[in-house]
């Protein structure tokens, strides 16, 4: 398949959990601010034709003086954030190459996702719109009422949902256009609203080590894995 693709990374977070005084995605992590992780995995891959940086405007030239210091082989548009995250999303659509028939939506806080998780999403553009890539749940799930639990749910129907997540880009277009703002705000991710309208959305094996980095407990251990080369 020689459609072209490209790489939305959301660089918008305010990171409030994390404490910063920075959005999230402009962390250092190993020396390295968090988005370019992201970015350099995705420069690196073959199927990618571009990147889209999302990002508080306030922040895009301190963006752009890091992206010339990486020399990315691939041109990177920079986009606007949103209020929310489906806000950004479609701002970065917008800036996305009209030639670009797939899309990749990526969180910049997840900044170890490896070539591997991106071609398991990627083989299913044959059969499916919207993909998204999810791990098993290992822990017993309960699920409470207050300091009260109800009832055990059966974890094996149960999976996490990470990024990178795959999109036809036209017809996610059209989902955002046909949902309208209000109801948009409502929604959790773009898998989702690609629901509400009938898609039906492939599974792809995610990657355990590509987690989201929310605390500063994830942050350490994000540093951790660097430091013992277990991602780099």
């Amino acid at each position: 398949m020689n459609s072209r693709t490209s790489a939305i990374i959301v660089a918008a977070g305010a990171g409030t959990r994390l404490s910063a005084d920075q959005p999230k995605a402009f962390i250092s992590l190993a020396g390295t601010p968090m988005f370019a992780w992201s970015l350099r995995r995705f420069d690196a891959h073959a199927a990618i034709d571009e990147l889209v940086l999302v990002a508080p405007p306030s922040m895009h030239a301190r963006a752009r003086s890091i992206i010339a210091t990486l020399s990315p082989a691939k041109p990177v548009t920079m986009a606007p954030g949103g209020e929310h995250r489906w806000q950004s999303v479609r701002n970065g659509l917008d800036a996305c190459d009209i030639r670009a028939e797939w899309v990749l939506v990526h969180d910049a806080a997840r900044p170890f996702v490896s070539h591997a998780v991106v071609d398991a999403l990627l083989a299913f553009r044959e059969r499916f719109r919207c993909a998204f890539t999810a791990t098993p749940m290992v822990d017993t799930v309960r699920r409470v009422k207050g300091d009260t639990s109800v009832e055990t749910l059966d974890r094996s129907a149960l999976v996490r949902v990470g990024t990178p997540q795959l999109f036809h880009r036209q017809s996610l277009l059209e989902a955002f256009t046909r949902m309208g703002d209000a109801a948009a705000a409502n929604i959790t991710d773009e898998v989702m609203l690609m629901e509400r309208f009938g898609h039906a959305a492939g599974v792809a094996a995610g990657d355990p080590l590509n987690f989201k980095i929310t605390t500063p407990e994830d942050l350490a251990m994000a540093e951790a894995l660097c430091a013992a080369k277990i991602r780099n």
